[in-house]
């Protein structure tokens, strides 16, 4: 797990797409979408439900954002 990919989780969940994400990020959709699966596999859980059109987050996805938002707090503190 890296400090870009829990930017790229938080960002995809709190804009609701990952294209979104990857606009905010100014990353490529497919690398948002890298980012995303690598913390899939570190964690061996599935973040997002992409079964539909519009992917939407697990329960395993939302117990992560309290811990992202917390780490990106502390990162921007530190800046």
């Amino acid at each position: 797990m890296n400090f870009r990919q829990l930017e790229t989780f938080y960002w995809s969940v709190l804009l609701g797409s990952f294209s979104a994400a990857a606009k905010r990020l100014n990353i490529t959709q497919s690398t948002n979408s890298m980012r995303i699966q690598e913390l899939e596999l570190e964690f061996g859980v599935s973040l997002f439900d992409r079964s539909k059109r519009k992917a939407r987050v697990t329960k395993k996805g939302q117990q992560l954002i309290p811990f992202a938002e917390k780490l990106l707090g502390i990162s921007a503190t530190m800046r």
